[in-house]
């Protein structure tokens, strides 16, 4: 027992030891940049004119740092923003009942209320460019950060300012217990029983687990083929759309994920689990998780692609936890096709490029997708 006591000392000594080596070594290497941080602060408790939070002066130098990389990925998450991207990823949330993206110029935009939702009977359309919450203008905000403030206790409301064609509108709207967001739905299509047609808003933790439900539940009609609507999902969950993938395709990679220091962590699917034809809608709003999922399936032949080009994420974000339930979300990868393409910047494009005209009085993209799929039928 004394034996096993005293390993166990001088392995937590060792460890101890070389935890500090490293930190010393980080230190030497990075010296004037410390120093430079150090003497601010000094500076500042000894010879500025009023009082100064340290609190705020250290949460205020990581944003500034995160800042400086100009990614707008990449961003530091106080308790409030973090509590709200843990309950959304998780599943379980709360709020008004809208999904949100940011679109190429760094704007939040309304992809669409859930059906229902406060958001909805208060009027918000997809397409919203979202301004302010209120009164507080979100202008140069992460994602986060804007749906943390939409978000609050329930039965309160926020008042929500959005451009619609060129004009200001401001919306009042409840917030509600939302519970777990069901983000797959399906159905047979009413003209078409031999399609079920399954629709997955974005991925979070309980999307595999909710496709599988869905399917389940629709293969007892016999159904022959599969359209998948990916159209405006922003993403999300990553391993959700990995798992959904394995569904279908048959063999070989899904994702490649590069870390920075070029390490390569491959996901792969051994067998399809679901051997029928199936068609994948996308367009501009189709990002990260949702083209994961979209390229895995049209590389491996799983799929015909049919909509306009995605819109262009390649880049992995990983959440680093401080030890006072804040965090950092930092891009710390990148994802390549199973045919190791970069669609960052890119998209991927269809393989039957349809656009949706506003004015159409119909889905013009789910028609033409029910016509490819019968062809394969």
């Amino acid at each position: 027992m004394k034996k096993g006591i005293k390993l166990l000392r001088n392995i937590v000594l060792a460890f101890c030891c070389v935890t500090t080596l490293c930190v010393g070594v980080f230190v030497a290497a990075n010296f004037s940049h410390i120093q430079k941080i150090v003497q601010t602060l000094l500076w500042i408790d000894n010879c500025y004119l009023w009082d100064a939070e340290k609190e705020t002066l250290t949460d205020g130098a990581i944003r500034g740092m995160l800042d400086s990389l100009g990614d707008k990925y990449t961003a530091y998450m106080d308790e409030a923003t973090l509590t709200s991207l843990m309950e959304h990823v998780s599943g379980n949330v709360y709020g008004i009942g809208v999904y949100v993206a940011l679109d190429e110029a760094g704007r939040i935009v309304v992809l669409d209320a859930i059906p229902e939702s406060p958001a909805e009977k208060a009027g918000l359309h997809s397409e919203d460019i979202i301004k302010a919450v209120d009164g507080t203008n979100v202008l140069g905000k992460t994602l986060d950060e804007t749906v943390a403030l939409m978000r609050g206790l329930p039965n309160t409301t926020v008042e929500i300012t959005v451009e619609r064609k060129g004009a200001d509108h401001t919306f009042t709207v409840a917030r509600y217990e939302l519970g777990t967001t069901e983000t797959v739905a399906g159905t047979i299509l009413e003209d078409h029983p031999d399609i079920a047609y399954v629709y997955i808003t974005e991925f979070s933790e309980q999307s595999a687990v909710q496709f599988a439900k869905v399917v389940n539940e629709l293969i007892q009609s016999g159904f022959r083929g599969m359209i998948l609507d990916l159209r405006d999902n922003g993403g999300g969950e990553v391993n959700a759309c990995i798992e959904i993938a394995r569904v279908f395709v048959p063999e070989g990679p899904i994702v490649h994920l590069v870390k920075g220091d070029g390490t390569v962590d491959t996901k792969s699917a051994t067998e399809a689990q679901l051997d029928i034809p199936l068609v994948v809608l996308v367009n501009g709003n189709t990002a990260s998780a949702s083209e994961i999922l979209s390229a895995a399936l049209k590389e491996s032949g799983a799929a015909t692609i049919v909509g306009t080009q995605t819109f262009g994420k390649g880049l992995v974000q990983g959440v680093y936890f401080y030890n006072d339930d804040t965090a950092a979300k930092i891009t710390d990868g990148t994802y390549l096709t199973p045919m190791k393409n970069d669609i960052h910047g890119i998209g991927i494009t269809p393989d039957v490029v349809v656009e949706q005209p506003e004015d159409a009085s119909y889905d013009v993209q789910l028609e033409k997708a029910i016509s490819v799929l019968k062809r394969n039928m």
